[in-house]
């Protein structure tokens, strides 16, 4: 009997494992999204620059973009704390410095690695969006923000996202005068002028919530107890 409580238990974690290798948005409540692959909170809202009335359109240039973030605050109502510490999503250079591009994997171009940029990974790996172009150059249909209807854990859990050019938070290597984006409307990263008017979406670090003991865990932990527990007895 005991034997059968402790498989159970390992096969129980074991599932809970495999689970959580899966990237994952969760929302927490309070316009923040959480982003389990990364380890980072979004928020909710894409343009909060015109929601909260910073911004009559809400696309600012890279300098005021960077500016409007630092002096963010954001009142989360489920936990009644407030974060001041957001930031643009950071883009990584992952070959050559500067813009290696291509139409696949690379840091620069359409069908980003999602290893490139907090954004790319969002926009192509949690919600599996397209590029205009596909791997080999050529056009494909189907590109830019489109919400599966059948997932509700992508886009679906956010609100007022442009389809349009976002701002990355760090500048082009080869020019301080430009800076990294990514479009949502084709998919391409790329670098551009730091004057251009292009959104804002907010990220931090972390998780704004506690995540809850999970139950398999529970099971494998009440499991081993009551072994040890019945071994102390029979001795």
């Amino acid at each position: 009997m005991k034997r059968k409580i402790l498989c159970a238990a390992l096969a129980a974690l074991g599932t809970l494992a495999a689970g959580s290798v899966q990237a994952q948005l969760f929302d927490r409540g309070g316009g923040l999204i959480y982003d389990s692959a990364q380890n980072v909170t979004w928020l909710a809202d894409a343009n909060y620059a015109k929601t909260s009335g910073s911004d009559a359109q809400g696309k600012m240039s890279w300098q005021n973009a960077v500016a409007w973030v630092d002096g963010l605050s954001y009142l989360d109502g489920v936990r009644g704390t407030t974060y001041s510490d957001w930031r643009l999503p950071t883009f990584n250079d992952l070959g050559v410095p500067g813009c290696d591009y291509g139409y696949s994997g690379s840091d620069c171009g359409f069908n980003v690695s999602t290893a490139s940029s907090e954004l790319a990974h969002l926009y192509y790996g949690d919600f599996s969006n397209k590029g205009s172009l596909d791997s080999r150059g050529g056009p494909q249909s189907g590109y830019g923000i489109v919400d599966d209807p059948a997932t509700a854990d992508d886009e679906s859990l956010f609100s007022h996202i442009q389809s349009f050019g976002y701002w990355l938070g760090t500048s082009y290597g080869g020019d301080a005068s430009k800076a990294w984006y990514l479009s949502t409307a084709t998919g391409m990263q790329n670098y551009i002028s730091k004057g251009t008017n292009y959104y804002v979406w907010a990220v931090r670090d972390g998780d704004v919530a506690a995540v809850p003991l999970p139950g398999a865990v529970w099971l494998f932990g009440s499991a081993l107890m009551g072994l040890i527990y019945a071994k102390r007895r029979s001795v």
